[in-house]
């Protein structure tokens, strides 16, 4: 009931539904105003990394032929596609990569990277580190 009771002090009506802010009430269904609304509060969305991967400990036990040139024991997440136009585009990430750290933390695996990602805000910069062709290398990633 306070629910209701909050409702009515603020809107003055009954009838639902009623959208409110800290400064703004709306009744009924506005669509106009409510994407005006949506608009205020959406925040900006970041870019994807833009990788299809496996952990490399997994992947690489069922394809050992790719792990030739990786040290024995290889823990990471094993790139194996690049989308166009993405993050891991832009940094130079390649097929056959294994991301080893994003920002100075593990990535172990797929899990661990995408926790780390989603911890990144848009215009964040950090830095990824891989083996590439047994070779440690490291690229910034820009979101």
């Amino acid at each position: 009931m306070p629910a209701a009771m909050e409702m009515i002090r603020r809107s003055g009506q009954q009838g639902v539904p009623v959208v409110a802010t800290e400064d703004e009430v709306i009744l009924g269904f506005d669509q106009a105003r409510l994407a005006k609304l949506a608009e205020k509060y959406a925040k900006p969305k970041r870019p994807p990394l833009g990788i299809l991967a496996a952990d490399a400990s997994e992947y690489l036990a069922r394809h050992p032929e790719k792990a030739a040139n990786l040290p024995e024991g290889t823990k990471g997440v094993y790139v194996g596609k690049i989308r166009p136009t993405t993050v891991a585009e832009a940094a130079g990430l390649q097929p056959g990569d294994v991301v080893t750290s994003v920002a100075g933390k593990r990535t172990p695996t797929m899990s661990k990277l995408d926790a780390l990602i989603d911890t990144l805000q848009p215009g964040d910069s950090v830095t990824v580190r891989f083996l590439r062709d047994g070779s440690e290398a490291e690229s910034k990633l820009q979101f």
